[in-house]
């Protein structure tokens, strides 16, 4: 059987999947109905409105609910243009959102308030407790605080029988997804990796069959661009989306605002002055391939906004990520190594003392004490959080224009004006980054 064949009977059991669960509703009830409507136009008439507020005269409807017809008949039906260029239309307010993303929906979605809409998710969170030890500048940590955020922020996340996962981004289940009776479905495809993008928008076709508003955020397989103006642009698409514009631009101007102030000590530094820098994955994997660690090119995302934004230079000047040799890296000599956690969490000591890196012992980095750890990033994207690293990453490679800076008080008050939480759950946010050593080490 073809392939092509196999996708269209994969779309046609899905749509009749969402319409047995959508008839076991009943006509009335069915979260695809739009409040107001009586002739299933999905629009709310003048005749309708006036039929809406009759039923509130005799009790038959509530205030909130004659509230909410009003508010559609006003506002919607809503185009929204997607990133992909789509034409979207949204009959009413999402109330029932299945999220497909690394993080940034349902974060996003929670500093907006909206976060007990989500009835479904894909990507990378989903149930389950990891216990995380590491060793920084030699004291040892243990925990087994969520890494994801948005696990921290709203719990029910971790809970897959209350929001039921669909797999990860472009390999998702559809039958999941349409047994929670979405009213939408959103969808952010960035991540770490480059690749064309065909599975992503094979799986946005087949969303597409499921009689729901499917918007995508980002524009599939496009590396090319501003990588912050990537996240602004999806925390603007969601506030469209959930009439919160007000808040979408007052958190993407929060997020510009420690960009623009790592910008403002590091602009300046001359070309002879800029220091080298390599993204070093350290990985289980490597040994057993034939390398010593795999390195970022300048086309991933990390080392593209190091070099616009902290202004450092990438040592490594190819593209994607390379498995080396001890000898490759020696040759590279940066002046100082960031070490990622996309494949778990690595430290400085694991390098200064680890017997696996004997061969890397006269790296200049690692002589002179020039190796940092960084955020617990799961799933290899930065989503809410890119300016973490990247303040690390600053002060880190230029600690004299930034001694006034201590990153571990500045990261609290960066999550608590970010998602409106209390100290106390910013310092939890801050464990399950593994960044309990910014205040051990007063960084």
């Amino acid at each position: 059987m073809s392939k092509q064949l196999c996708f269209m009977l994969g779309a046609a059991c899905l749509v009749l999947l969402l319409a047995v669960a959508s008839a076991s509703e009943g006509a009335v009830s069915s979260h695809a109905s739009v409040p107001g409507d009586t002739d299933g136009d999905n629009k709310v008439s003048d005749d309708e409105l006036k039929a809406a507020e009759e039923s509130y005269k005799k009790g038959e409807i509530s205030t909130e609910e004659l509230d909410k017809i009003r508010h559609i008949k006003e506002n919607y039906p809503r185009i929204i243009i997607d990133a992909t260029g789509t034409e979207v239309t949204i009959y009413k307010p999402p109330e029932r959102v299945f999220q497909i993303s690394t993080g940034l929906i349902a974060t996003t979605m929670y500093a907006f308030g909206d976060a007990e809409k989500i009835v479904g998710k894909g990507g990378c969170t989903k149930s389950g407790t990891t216990t995380r030890s590491f060793t920084y500048n030699g004291k040892s940590y243990s925990h087994n605080t969520p890494w994801c955020i948005e696990g921290i922020l709203y719990p029910k996340m971790l809970d897959d029988e209350a929001i039921p996962f669909s797999g990860s981004i472009g390999k998702e289940n559809y039958e999941t997804i349409a047994s929670t009776n979405p009213d939408i479905i959103i969808v952010s495809t960035r991540q770490w990796g480059r690749d064309s993008g065909e599975t992503y928008l094979k799986s946005i076709e087949t969303m597409r069959t499921l009689g729901v508003p499917v918007v995508v955020l980002n524009q599939v397989a496009k590396y090319d661009g501003d990588e912050t103006e990537a996240v602004y642009t999806e925390v603007e698409l969601l506030g469209k989306i959930f009439e919160k514009e007000d808040k979408a631009e007052e958190i993407i101007n929060l997020l510009k605002e420690q960009v623009d102030f790592i910008k403002s000590r590091t602009a300046d530094i001359p070309e002879d002055e800029k220091k080298s820098f390599l993204y070093l994955e350290l990985s289980s994997y490597s040994a057993g391939k034939g390398g010593v660690a795999y390195v970022d090119g300048e086309n991933i995302l990390e080392p593209i906004l190091i070099e616009n934004i902290v202004n450092a230079k990438n040592e490594f000047k190819g593209e994607g990520r390379q498995l080396m040799s001890a000898e490759q890296l020696l040759t590279l000599d940066p002046d100082v190594i960031y070490l990622p956690t996309a494949q778990g969490v690595h430290t400085p000591d694991e390098l200064y003392n680890n017997e696996s890196f004997k061969d890397l012992q006269d790296l200049r980095a690692i002589k002179e004490r020039k190796v940092t750890g960084l955020p617990l990033i799961g799933c290899r994207t930065e989503r809410l959080d890119f300016p973490v690293s990247l303040m690390i990453e600053a002060k880190f490679t230029y600690p004299d224009r930034f001694q006034d800076v201590n990153v571990g008080e500045w990261l609290i008050d960066y999550h608590v004006k970010l998602y409106g939480i209390d100290e106390e759950t910013a310092q939890e946010i801050k464990r399950g980054l593994c960044l309990e050593w910014l205040d051990d080490t007063g960084f």
